[in-house]
């Protein structure tokens, strides 16, 4: 509204404090310039759908209940971000080394993660130090059922196998809070996974089940992810990450493309603190919004065609 715009709208969208908007019509209004849909991303726009020159797509996202993104071509590791390498090298130093002292600073202090108010993180103390870290996804998410693909947990098994042959580490997973479902009421699938993935190796251990991330990254060594949203906590941790599954931030992680090449990658001398910090930046403080001044930045940017 404040760049001009006529804002409608759609019947289905709900969210609450939009309800004095103007109801969208498509006999109206069909075609329209933007919209904007929630969760999704291009390759969802097939069939009968609004006849549109742009659309923006919408995305809750870590490492709080605030922070959100907007983006033309979907969310996580199918986004603007993960095809167009972003600036995030030429932020000012100065203002990387505040924001870790001060924002990323209280998160890690605080634990925060971006399941405030949907449950509460248990607090399990890591009796380990210094082991390789794999955390784990939800078998059913688009962002490894679509944004990658090919079985997710056959793949993360190949992934803790490797580890367990080139490294002598200790393996550490810690599976996704929603690995049984977000309603669940029993632990059946996770156990099962759990028991699978420990019958690989005496070194490897399995945790399910909704404890707080923040307590396995911080002994982790290196931390081992598809596309997920907890590799920006890694990041505040300043740890290491390989990655596969091209997420958005795969620009400062080692990029796993063939799992031959774990053996290389656990050496970490391809890591680099300073870059995945001015990473982590650029992606809170400079794509992300979180109030209603950085919500009206990023609208201005994709209206005037930046990324």
């Amino acid at each position: 509204q404040q760049n001009g715009a006529e804002v409608l709208l759609h019947d289905k969208f709900r969210c609450g404090g939009l309800e004095h908007l103007a109801k969208y019509d498509f006999r109206l209004h069909d075609p329209c310039d933007i919209c904007i849909y929630n969760h999704a991303d291009i390759s969802h726009l097939t069939g009968n759908i609004i006849q549109v020159k742009r659309n923006f797509f919408f995305k809750p996202t870590v490492p709080d209940e605030f922070h959100a993104t907007l983006d033309e071509l979907g969310f996580g590791p199918y986004s603007s971000t993960t095809y167009d390498k972003p600036l995030f090298e030429f932020v000012n130093r100065a203002a990387v080394e505040d924001f870790l002292k001060t924002k990323v600073a209280d998160w890690i202090e605080k634990k925060t993660t971006k399941w405030a108010g949907r449950f509460n993180n248990e607090e399990v103390q890591v009796a380990y130090d210094d082991y390789n870290l794999v955390l784990g996804q939800c078998g059913g998410d688009e962002v490894v059922t679509r944004h990658d693909f090919g079985p997710y947990f056959t793949k993360l098994g190949q992934i803790i196998k490797e580890l367990d042959r080139v490294d002598e580490r200790m393996v550490l997973v810690k599976l996704h809070p929603y690995t049984d479902g977000e309603h669940a009421t029993d632990t059946v699938y996770s156990e099962a996974i759990r028991r699978k993935y420990e019958e690989i190796s005496p070194k490897v251990r399995v945790f399910l089940g909704k404890s707080n991330v923040h307590n396995f990254i911080a002994k982790a060594r290196c931390v081992f992810l598809a596309n997920s949203g907890a590799g920006f906590e890694v990041m505040m941790h300043g740890k290491p990450m390989v990655t596969w599954g091209h997420p958005e931030y795969h620009w400062v992680t080692y990029d796993l493309r063939h799992l031959a090449d774990l053996i290389r990658a656990v050496h970490l001398d391809w890591f680099d603190k300073e870059k995945q910090d001015q990473f982590l930046y650029w992606y809170l403080e400079k794509y992300c919004f979180y109030n209603e001044a950085t919500a009206e930045r990023r609208v201005a940017e994709l209206l005037n065609g930046h990324v």
